[in-house]
């Protein structure tokens, strides 16, 4: 009898340990705003993007919402213009522009930039133009774009 309690016990430490091992696997890290300047220094890599395509069912993998993008203008990191997916809880309208502050993930399957926080993908007016930022370093660059910020 004190044997099979102790078994039992034993067996429920077991699980709970492989069910916490696992829920915190799919745990999504949400780190607060801190300032853009601190956003710019830790983003590898920063673009400027577009939604190409808002898919009429919601694609929600763990709380994060993938959207089809074109990156129209790479301001930091060793990533390209093109076709390539977003990965974030903001949700993009058809042919938004926004900065995008990222981390560039790349296999045989997909291009996706990770943005996790809403607040990595700041929409931008129609009033701004890319051609703006030539030949400007990343600091005026990001003062520049932010300063077409979308209000929503």
């Amino acid at each position: 009898m004190l044997f099979s309690r102790i078994r039992n016990i034993k067996i429920c430490i077991l699980a709970l340990g492989l069910f916490v091992a696992t829920s915190s696997s799919f745990a999504v890290l949400i780190s607060p705003f801190t300032s853009w300047d601190d956003l710019s220094k830790k983003s590898p890599d920063i673009v400027i993007a577009r939604c190409i395509d808002t898919p009429e069912q919601t694609i929600v993998i763990n709380g994060m919402i993938w959207s089809n993008i074109e990156v129209m203008s790479v301001i930091k990191g060793d990533t390209q213009e093109g076709a390539a997916r977003m990965v974030s809880q903001y949700v993009p309208c058809h042919g938004e522009q926004f900065l995008l502050f990222a981390t560039y993930e790349s296999n045989k399957e997909y291009r996706a930039y990770n943005a996790t926080e809403t607040y990595r993908v700041v929409p931008l007016d129609e009033q701004f133009r890319i051609n703006e930022l030539a030949g400007k370093n990343l600091h005026k660059k990001i003062i520049l774009t932010l300063r077409h910020k979308q209000n929503k």
